[in-house]
């Protein structure tokens, strides 16, 4: 992935936020209103609240294509949450220079991977939550005010228990597996054009964009995409899809001027074998 834009430290606390709310309710407003009421001073960032609904790991990728590009000491508070209510832990996390907060399932597995983890607590002080705490509604009543503590000062230790960063949940990323001349690989996600973009990442394959052929089989429908084009507007003006290199740092699948995942009756986790040479 590309280097954050600034690392300078910040002056105004900031928080990002990502859940897989949508905007058709109030639910992310009423977070918002917890927060402001909390630290009236914060600047509120949307990452999106589009991620597919119970999603972790679209959710988990999309915040890790997304929080390098925040100053450090941004607090993030993460709602993807299917197990609200059950035994799932509440987390805080300080990695690298960023603060994370949201469910302990696997949300934030990116980020341990790519970041050192500094401090982990269970969020079990009550004095930093709402009064009373539904079992549907923790993105209100415990990760929003949690995350506005945060951002307003409150150490991390304050929030909770601390736990051993080695404990966090972790979902299995699903790295591309080599083989021969190829590598087994799936959709990681579909952005709102319907690229599709892999799970390969560029430095995986360098041979990309020199001379050396290089195409993608998804396997169910038997379907070679084997054109390459530098960008979108190099695309064939043909209904035809192209690879490309997505600005995540991913290997992508494009259309111009169309929508790759219809074209491919493709989505989340398909099925891709990307082959270099004859193949």
């Amino acid at each position: 992935m590309n280097q954050p834009i600034s690392s300078s430290p910040i002056s105004r606390p900031v928080i990002a936020m990502m859940t897989d709310f949508g905007l058709g309710d109030g639910d992310v407003g009423v977070m918002k209103g917890v927060i402001a009421g909390i630290t009236p001073n914060v600047h509120l960032i949307d990452i999106t609240h589009d991620v597919a609904p119970q999603n972790v790991a679209s959710g988990a990728w999309i915040l890790a294509s997304a929080y390098r590009y925040f100053p450090q000491g941004t607090v993030f508070v993460c709602v993807v949450d299917p197990g609200v209510g059950s035994s799932r832990g509440a987390i805080a996390i300080h990695a690298g220079n960023w603060f994370f907060v949201g469910p302990d399932n696997g949300l934030f597995s990116y980020i341990y991977m790519q970041q050192p983890v500094h401090q982990a607590v269970v969020l079990d002080n009550p004095a930093y939550h709402l009064s009373q705490v539904s079992s549907t509604f923790h993105g209100r009543d415990i990760f929003a005010p949690v995350g506005a503590h945060l951002a307003g000062g409150v150490a991390l230790d304050e929030l909770g228990t601390q736990i051993d960063p080695v404990t966090l949940q972790r979902i299995d990323i699903g790295y591309p597996v080599r083989h021969g001349e190829g590598m087994d690989a799936h959709i990681l996600h579909v952005d709102h054009f319907g690229n599709l973009i892999t799970s390969i990442p560029l430095g995986m394959v360098p041979e990309l964009f020199s001379g050396s052929q290089v195409h993608i089989v998804f396997p169910g429908t038997n379907t070679v995409v084997d054109r390459r084009r530098r960008f979108f507007a190099e695309g064939p003006d043909d209904s035809q899809p192209f690879i490309y290199g997505d600005s995540s740092g991913y290997v992508g699948i494009a259309v111009r001027n169309g929508h790759a995942a219809r074209t491919l009756s493709a989505g989340f986790s398909t099925p891709i074998t990307l082959v270099m040479g004859e193949g």
